[in-house]
This record gives C-alpha cells, sequence and structure tokens, in this order.
C-alpha cells in the first residue's frame, strides 16, 4: 500500500508538473502573440495615420477657399464684408488672378456688376487711389457739357482751339456733383495748374473747353493728357492772378450761350420722351433695394 501511494503521488506531481509547464507554455504563447498582434495593431495605426496624412495633404493641395459675392453689387461701388462668402474650389479649374485672401476683395471696388455667386478676381476689381495731401475739389461752370451727363459720370476735360487742335486737358475724372451747367471734379495741383493755363488759353484764343464721357469707365483705361501747358499764359497769371477768373467767366458765358442754342434746337417731342425716360430711370432705381433684398 505504501509503495502504490508513493506511486501515485509521483504520478500526480507528475500530471501537475505537466499542466503547470503546459500552462506555462500556454501563458508565454499567448504572451507572444499578444505582443504580436499589438505591435501589427501600431504598425497598422502608423501606416493608417501616414495614408491619413497623405491624403489631407493632397486635399490642401488641391483645394482652395476664394471668394464670392452673395448679392448683386454695382459698378463702381466698393465690395463690403457682408457681401463676401467663401467657397472651396478645386485648384485645377481656379482662374490663376482669383481672389484667395479676404483683403483682396472687402473695401475694393467692382469694375463691373457682379452677380450673385459670382467668383471674385483681380480682373474684377480695383483699389481706389488713396488721397493726396493735394487734391481738390473743384467747380467749372465753363466747360462744355453732353446733354446726357448725369452725375457720378466719368469724364475726359478737352480743350479745342479754332485751328482744329485738341487737347485732352483732364483725364478720366469723376463728376462729384452736377447742377445745372456746373460740375464738380476732384483734382491734383498739377491738374490744377494745367486748368489755369488751359481757361486763359481758351480765353486769348477763343478756344473751347468741353467734356466727354467714357462708354465703360470702369473697363478703360484713363487716357493720356495731352495740353501742353503754356509757359507765356503761366507768367501772365503770375503778372495778373485775376485773368484766371476773368478768362473763366468768360468761358461759363460762352458756355451759357451754347447751352441755351442748344436747348432751343430740343423740340417737344424730344423733351417729353427725355422726362418719360428719365421717370422711368428714378422708378427702377427706387425698386432696385427691394430687388437686392430679395437676393438676400
Amino acid at each position: 500500500m505504501v509503495s502504490i501511494s508513493r506511486r501515485n503521488k509521483q504520478i500526480i506531481y507528475a500530471v501537475l508538473s505537466g499542466i503547470l509547464v503546459t500552462t506555462l507554455i500556454f501563458v508565454i504563447v499567448l504572451i507572444t502573440i499578444h505582443a504580436k498582434s499589438a505591435a501589427r495593431q501600431s504598425a497598422l495605426e502608423r501606416n493608417y495615420q501616414a495614408e491619413l496624412d497623405k491624403f489631407k495633404e493632397a486635399q490642401n493641395l488641391t483645394i482652395q477657399s476664394v471668394y464670392t459675392v452673395n448679392r448683386a453689387v454695382a459698378a463702381g461701388d466698393k465690395v463690403p464684408e457682408e457681401a463676401v462668402a467663401t467657397v472651396e474650389v478645386p485648384k485645377a479649374i481656379l482662374p490663376a488672378n482669383a481672389a484667395t485672401e479676404l483683403d483682396q476683395v472687402i473695401g475694393k471696388t467692382a469694375k463691373v456688376r457682379l452677380e450673385p455667386q459670382t467668383l471674385l478676381t483681380s480682373t474684377l476689381l480695383y483699389n481706389d487711389e488713396p488721397a493726396t495731401a493735394d487734391l481738390r475739389n473743384r467747380e467749372m461752370s465753363f466747360v462744355q457739357l453732353p446733354m446726357a451727363l448725369k452725375n457720378h459720370d466719368t469724364v475726359d476735360v478737352r480743350i479745342q482751339f479754332p485751328t482744329g487742335q485738341d487737347y485732352i486737358l483732364l483725364s478720366k475724372k469723376k463728376i462729384n456733383s452736377l447742377a445745372k451747367d456746373t460740375i464738380s471734379v476732384t483734382l491734383k495741383e498739377h491738374e490744377i495748374l494745367s486748368l489755369s493755363s488751359a481757361i486763359v488759353d481758351a480765353y486769348l484764343h477763343k478756344a473751347s473747353i468741353y467734356a466727354l464721357t467714357y462708354v465703360e469707365p470702369e473697363l478703360q483705361e484713363e487716357a493720356v493728357s495731352t495740353y501742353p501747358v503754356n509757359e507765356r499764359v503761366l507768367q501772365l497769371i503770375q503778372r495778373d492772378p485775376n485773368i484766371v477768373v476773368k478768362a473763366e467767366n468768360a468761358l461759363s458765358k460762352a458756355a451759357r450761350v451754347l447751352l441755351e442754342q442748344n436747348l432751343t434746337m430740343v423740340t417737344p417731342q424730344e423733351a417729353a420722351s427725355y422726362e418719360s425716360s428719365q421717370t422711368m430711370n428714378k422708378s427702377n432705381a427706387g425698386s432696385e433695394p427691394a430687388d437686392l433684398e430679395g437676393e438676400k
């Protein structure tokens, strides 16, 4: 019995040892498998993150934020911040001159009427020239004006001599205000001097100073002033500054006479037609804010 008992104990010990060794091996195998699985998982995550980064980089390279207007902006008006919207556009179809920075559009002036959803580019907008210290407003009643001239039109002021010589005196000037036969424009110092010379020139040589309007001022380039300042006239102005006033008064009278002559040539039918067109324009202008409100 004792011998059997020892044998059983040895068997039990052997079985237990086998179980222990097997369990230990199993645990080691599990740990190894888990470690390898974790390593594979980590590698997969790194690869996935790398692919994701590449995708994001590719997206950033192919998509560009640009700007449109969310309502109509009239030609000559500044683009307000509340009218600007951001859109994402593939670079492959994006114009090279598209505005990609907000400061490239806000406060800029529209060259043409901008309809809603218009993509803003540098060709559609321009910067107004900054005001310089020598800018002055100048009223002129001596300029012969076009019959259809309107407030805020853009004109060239020219001088024509009896010999047929015709020069550009003031180039691309916006009419700040228009009252009967008097216009107001903004001039720089050298333009004021040229104008004074031209006034006396016109007075002495029976020349005429007249204005011509631009067809598309936002699209047309500024003409080059061609009037040569008369040195003798400038010397005369220095000797007698009042001559400019005398000449201006004389030219104003001449311009008024010409205007009255032109007015007498207008038939009652033409006057009625013009009045009707003006009434229609005012009516359309009055309805525009409502239209714009609807577009918002």
